[in-house]
């Protein structure tokens, strides 16, 4: 069994974040070149922002802290 599954990453460190990011440059670049046009970028922009607060709510809602952490004595 993986025992870092378990395990809380900073935001800065998750592969979602850094998707996010480039899905919205990756829209930012197409609005310079042309190809989209500024809705096209700021659905984009809101698009990205929402897959982070849904990542952060999942992983909230499914960690599962040691004992230590939840102030429980370990006999």
């Amino acid at each position: 069994m993986n025992k870092a599954t378990n395990v809380r990453l900073p935001w800065y460190r998750q592969r979602t974040v850094w998707t996010a990011i480039a899905g919205f440059f990756t829209a930012l670049g197409a609005y310079v070149e042309g190809s989209l046009g500024l809705t096209g970028v700021i659905s984009a922009g809101f698009g990205a922002v929402a897959l982070v607060f849904v990542r952060q709510g999942i992983e909230a809602s499914t960690y599962i802290p040691d004992i230590k952490e939840r102030g429980e004595e370990v006999k």
